[in-house]
Protein backbone atom coordinates (compact mmCIF):
# COMPACT_ATOMS: atom_id res chain seq x y z
CA UNK A 1 0.00 0.00 0.00
CA UNK A 2 2.78 2.39 0.87
CA UNK A 3 4.40 1.78 -2.50
CA UNK A 4 1.15 2.45 -4.34
CA UNK A 5 0.76 5.71 -2.42
CA UNK A 6 4.38 6.69 -2.99
CA UNK A 7 5.20 7.01 0.72
CA UNK A 8 7.36 5.12 3.20
CA UNK A 9 5.87 2.24 5.15
CA UNK A 10 6.48 4.03 8.47
CA UNK A 11 4.49 7.06 7.27
CA UNK A 12 1.62 4.82 6.17
CA UNK A 13 1.54 3.04 9.55
CA UNK A 14 1.56 6.39 11.39
CA UNK A 15 -1.35 7.64 9.29
CA UNK A 16 -3.33 4.45 9.84
CA UNK A 17 -2.72 4.68 13.61
CA UNK A 18 -3.86 8.32 13.61
CA UNK A 19 -7.05 7.57 11.68
CA UNK A 20 -7.80 4.54 13.84
CA UNK A 21 -7.26 6.51 17.05
CA UNK A 22 -9.62 9.23 15.80
CA UNK A 23 -12.35 6.83 14.73
CA UNK A 24 -11.96 7.39 10.99
CA UNK A 25 -10.84 3.78 10.45
CA UNK A 26 -12.47 1.03 12.49
CA UNK A 27 -10.73 -1.96 10.99
CA UNK A 28 -8.48 -2.98 8.14
CA UNK A 29 -8.80 -6.63 7.22
CA UNK A 30 -9.02 -9.08 4.39
CA UNK A 31 -12.39 -10.08 2.97
CA UNK A 32 -12.67 -13.74 2.05
CA UNK A 33 -15.37 -15.62 0.21
CA UNK A 34 -16.60 -17.98 2.95
CA UNK A 35 -17.61 -20.74 0.54
CA UNK A 36 -14.23 -20.78 -1.17
CA UNK A 37 -12.42 -21.44 2.12
CA UNK A 38 -15.04 -23.97 3.29
CA UNK A 39 -16.64 -21.66 5.88
CA UNK A 40 -20.35 -21.06 6.42
CA UNK A 41 -22.17 -17.73 6.61
CA UNK A 42 -25.66 -16.53 7.38
CA UNK A 43 -27.67 -13.34 7.75
CA UNK A 44 -29.59 -12.91 11.00
CA UNK A 45 -32.39 -10.50 11.89
CA UNK A 46 -33.36 -9.71 15.46
CA UNK A 47 -36.37 -8.02 16.98
CA UNK A 48 -35.14 -5.97 19.92
CA UNK A 49 -36.92 -3.37 22.04
CA UNK A 50 -35.25 0.02 21.39
CA UNK A 51 -34.26 0.36 25.05
CA UNK A 52 -32.25 -2.89 24.80
CA UNK A 53 -30.46 -2.28 21.51
CA UNK A 54 -27.13 -1.08 22.93
CA UNK A 55 -26.91 -4.05 25.29
CA UNK A 56 -27.72 -6.56 22.55
CA UNK A 57 -25.33 -4.99 20.03
CA UNK A 58 -22.49 -5.35 22.56
CA UNK A 59 -23.47 -8.97 23.18
CA UNK A 60 -23.59 -9.75 19.44
CA UNK A 61 -20.29 -7.98 18.75
CA UNK A 62 -18.46 -10.14 21.30
CA UNK A 63 -18.38 -12.92 18.73
CA UNK A 64 -15.46 -12.61 16.29
CA UNK A 65 -17.61 -14.44 13.73
CA UNK A 66 -19.83 -11.35 13.39
CA UNK A 67 -18.69 -9.49 10.29
CA UNK A 68 -21.43 -6.86 10.04
CA UNK A 69 -23.93 -5.60 12.58
CA UNK A 70 -26.32 -2.77 11.86
CA UNK A 71 -29.55 -1.20 13.03
CA UNK A 72 -32.53 -0.80 10.73
CA UNK A 73 -36.00 0.60 10.98
CA UNK A 74 -38.74 -1.99 11.02
CA UNK A 75 -39.85 -5.04 12.93
CA UNK A 76 -36.43 -6.66 12.68
CA UNK A 77 -34.27 -3.77 13.85
CA UNK A 78 -30.86 -5.43 14.28
CA UNK A 79 -29.22 -7.29 11.39
CA UNK A 80 -25.89 -9.07 11.45
CA UNK A 81 -23.90 -11.60 9.50
CA UNK A 82 -22.04 -14.57 10.90
CA UNK A 83 -19.12 -16.30 9.18
CA UNK A 84 -17.88 -19.42 10.93
CA UNK A 85 -15.83 -22.55 10.27
CA UNK A 86 -18.91 -24.75 10.32
CA UNK A 87 -22.66 -24.86 10.80
CA UNK A 88 -22.22 -26.19 14.33
CA UNK A 89 -20.49 -22.95 15.40
CA UNK A 90 -23.23 -20.80 13.84
CA UNK A 91 -25.88 -22.87 15.61
CA UNK A 92 -24.01 -22.49 18.92
CA UNK A 93 -23.84 -18.70 18.60
CA UNK A 94 -27.51 -18.41 17.66
CA UNK A 95 -28.47 -20.70 20.55
CA UNK A 96 -26.53 -18.50 22.99
CA UNK A 97 -28.11 -15.32 21.63
CA UNK A 98 -31.63 -16.80 21.77
CA UNK A 99 -31.17 -17.15 25.53
CA UNK A 100 -31.04 -13.35 25.83
CA UNK A 101 -34.26 -12.04 27.28
CA UNK A 102 -33.72 -8.73 25.50
CA UNK A 103 -34.08 -10.39 22.09
CA UNK A 104 -37.76 -10.86 21.29
CA UNK A 105 -37.13 -12.92 18.17
CA UNK A 106 -34.10 -14.08 16.21
CA UNK A 107 -34.54 -15.26 12.62
CA UNK A 108 -32.02 -16.61 10.17
CA UNK A 109 -32.16 -15.73 6.49
CA UNK A 110 -29.94 -18.15 4.56
CA UNK A 111 -28.54 -17.37 1.14
CA UNK A 112 -30.66 -18.87 -1.61
CA UNK A 113 -28.74 -17.35 -4.49
CA UNK A 114 -25.49 -15.44 -4.23
CA UNK A 115 -25.03 -12.18 -6.15
CA UNK A 116 -21.67 -10.43 -6.20
CA UNK A 117 -21.47 -6.86 -7.45
CA UNK A 118 -17.67 -6.60 -7.28
CA UNK A 119 -17.46 -2.97 -6.18
CA UNK A 120 -13.93 -1.58 -5.98
CA UNK A 121 -12.99 1.88 -4.72
CA UNK A 122 -9.74 3.43 -5.90
CA UNK A 123 -7.62 4.71 -3.03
Amino acid sequence: MAGELGIKEEVLLERIAFFKKNGVIRRISAVFSPRKIDFRSTLVGAKVMPANIEKIVKKINRYPEVTHNYRRDGEYNIWFTLVAKDRKRIDHILCQLKKSREIEELSEFPTLKLFKINVKFPV
